[in-house]
């Protein structure tokens, strides 16, 4: 049998950062928040909690969180099913930044029936790195490019981002004037979100077969920030079309190269966890998901 207690130690710290307000939270002494840590690390003979801030947890401790996570779920059920008080499911969710500013925000201003029902907290990545967090139980669901399911977990097929190189008119005049589609490239000054956003070099290799590390680029961490920049001239930039219809037929944007859209494939991951309320609100983000990316 697990030490619930130890798990529910360990995941007020892991989540709040702080001994001292997990111990505030769950109405113990600081010292009994250590010691149930501790009794759960002698048990398993290992560490599951890195006591560094910020603090971390180990493999062993983000599978503990993951199972604890589902179990509470399980538990707000019961709860709801026995009438005993009115529970809010709380559910995390990791999602790249495209999807999370374009269509996923329309989904919630739409479906306000849906998410009304949840706690939602949501985690912003790279779309390629979503996947780790529902593996070390970090999150509840998550949108991924990855098809293959998680042990454990199911993965179900949204649909694709398109995703289009463009610039501004004044910019293609200026930079893209060139017949060498090779030397326009390396030449002009490009524009990627963070230093650990590679899309824009993976676009450029998989058409091109140019090596996009070696650019110049602009930094812009913000969706919004980001098409501005693109369309005030700073830079050419590979955005997503559902982003960009508007600027595109005002002639804001120019496809700089509209035979190459790429397209991005999107997959729901979720648990495998028999609870209703869990697998009602996952089959109903699967279908307005699907119905938005069509």
């Amino acid at each position: 049998m697990l030490d619930y207690r130890g798990l529910i130690a360990l995941h007020a710290v892991h989540e709040l950062q702080n001994f001292e307000l997990a111990a505030k939270k769950l109405f113990i002494t600081q010292s009994a928040v250590s010691q149930r840590i501790k009794c759960l690390e002698d048990f398993y003979g290992e560490p599951l909690l890195i006591r560094t801030l910020p603090y971390r947890l180990t493999q062993l401790g983000r599978q503990l969180i993951g199972h604890f996570k589902k179990i509470c779920l399980l538990e707000d059920e019961l709860a709801q099913e026995l009438g005993a008080i009115e529970i809010q499911p709380q559910i995390c969710v990791a999602i790249n930044r495209d999807s999370l500013e374009t269509w996923f925000l329309d989904l919630i201003e739409q479906n306000q029936k849906v998410f009304r029902g949840i706690v939602l907290e949501i985690i912003a990545d790279d779309q390629e790195l979503t996947i780790n967090y529902l593996k070390n139980g970090s999150v509840s669901a998550c949108l991924s490019t990855a098809a293959k399911e998680i042990i454990g977990g199911k993965a179900t097929f949204l649909g694709s981002m398109h995703y289009t190189l463009v610039a501004s008119p004044t910019f293609v005049k200026k930079y893209f004037s060139f017949k060498n589609p090779l030397k326009c490239l390396e030449n002009a000054p490009a524009i990627k979100f963070d230093k650990n956003d590679y899309l824009h070099e993976r676009y450029l290799e998989k058409f091109f077969g140019i090596n996009g590390a070696d650019l110049k680029y602009n930094i812009m961490p913000s969706v919004k920030g980001f098409k501005t920049l693109t369309m005030l001239g700073y830079g050419y930039a590979l955005i997503p079309k559902i982003d960009i219809l508007k600027e595109l037929e005002s002639k804001q944007l120019i496809e700089i190269y509209p035979d190459h859209t790429w397209e991005i494939p999107l997959y729901w991951h979720y648990w495998s966890v028999q609870s209703k309320l869990y697998q009602k609100f996952n089959a109903d983000m699967i279908a307005l998901a699907k119905a938005k990316l069509a």
